[in-house]
């Protein structure tokens, strides 16, 4: 299948250390404040703009913080500091072949995620406008590779999913994570190698709504804890994930991007 880039991101060094705010918006606290406290996954981190640096790529580096944390969480003071970016009002995706270079933290508990929401999102609440997570891992299972798909009737602990073990530990090196997005059909890889297909009337969807063929955003995040990444580690005290470059291709010619 012929690629041509269209969209890149390599994460150049700035004089702010910051990423690109042309392109990137932070999320910020705990969820409370959009109603979701622990963003929806009883999360124990608190999202801070300064916890996400550019220098020679992008770091999000999670700390633990001080019993008497300055940063009020649904729980009580936060216990962990952290960072998230998304691209939502700036740039959006629809189809095309995403690969991301990226290393994930060392330690149990942590929660890295690269992962896609349907613009729709502004008066189509989630799950109904779609979401697409290219790459989840957890320090907990430390060489298992996720990706998911969460729509309408499908969604949380019930969306449709598959993984990979890698032969190494996911924090030793940085791996290719791929996603070739097609219409009604979505395929995810590692270091080229796919590991996983889902089609618009695949058995797992029983025939629910596909809300895949319509733009996306584009986030990437650091959680520790919750559901899904399970206990932290009492002796962990930072973690680091490292994303070297986003790009974006068409794929045979489908693939956009649009720039708000």
């Amino acid at each position: 299948m012929a690629r041509q880039l269209i969209w890149s991101e390599t994460f150049e060094p700035r004089d702010s250390g910051r990423p690109d705010p042309k392109v990137w918006n932070f999320d910020l606290g705990d969820g409370s404040a959009h109603g979701i406290p622990g963003w929806g996954n009883n999360e124990r981190e608190f999202y801070l703009d300064s916890a996400a640096s550019v220098d020679d790529g992008l770091t999000f580096h999670a700390i633990r913080e001080p019993e008497n944390s300055p940063h009020q969480t649904y729980y009580g003071p936060a216990e962990w500091t952290s960072s998230k970016i998304h691209t939502f009002g700036k740039i959006s995706f629809q189809y095309g072949y995403f690969e991301f270079i990226a290393k994930a933290p060392h330690g149990g508990g942590s929660w890295p995620a690269i992962w896609m929401l349907g613009t729709a999102i502004a008066h189509t609440p989630w799950p109904a406008c779609g979401e697409i997570d290219i790459f989840e891992g957890t320090g907990n299972e430390p060489q298992t590779i996720r990706g998911t798909l969460h729509g309408p009737g499908y969604s949380g602990e019930f969306g449709v999913t598959a993984a990979t073990t890698y032969p190494t530990l996911l924090s030793d090196e940085f791996i290719t994570y791929g996603l070739l997005w097609l219409p009604n059909r979505i395929e995810w890889s590692v270091n080229g190698v796919t590991y996983s297909v889902i089609t618009s009337d695949d058995s797992r969807l029983e025939g629910k709504a596909w809300p895949f063929n319509a733009p996306h955003y584009l986030i990437m995040n650091l959680a520790i804890g919750g559901w899904f990444a399970g206990d932290v580690d009492p002796a962990l005290n930072e973690a680091i994930f490292e994303v070297k470059s986003v790009k974006v291709y068409s794929a045979d010619g489908i693939g956009s991007v649009e720039l708000h």
